[in-house]
């Protein structure tokens, strides 16, 4: 069993959640999951972005994990950096739903 404790990292929502859409995270620089519940009218873009506690050397692969069937429907991409990672679509997710992403970060 591989534990991936540590800080919590912080995270900016991004316009694709819609209108009275929320994010959360839990979990660590290592793993976690990130929640969405997306609210009226989302559109294509990034639902969030996870900003990293403290900054990778280079730029880290990210896997993320679709949870649920909502979430393995949509067209999601990731965006990446040493500071940060995003959670995008390249369309519209339905409204008034709820999902989650798990992730798992090496460098």
């Amino acid at each position: 069993h591989v534990r991936a404790s540590g800080p919590t990292p912080s995270r900016s929502q991004g316009s694709a959640v819609g209108g009275g859409g929320s994010t959360s995270i839990s979990g660590s620089d290592l793993a976690g999951t990130v929640n969405i519940n997306t609210g009226n009218s989302p559109a294509a873009g990034c639902f969030v972005t996870v900003n990293f506690v403290q900054d990778y050397s280079s730029t880290p692969r990210v896997i993320i994990s679709p949870v649920g069937a909502t979430a393995g429907q949509i067209q999601y991409y990731v965006t990446l950096n040493t500071s940060s990672f995003s959670i995008c679509t390249a369309s519209a997710a339905p409204g008034g739903r709820s999902f989650a992403y798990d992730y798992w970060i090496v460098n």
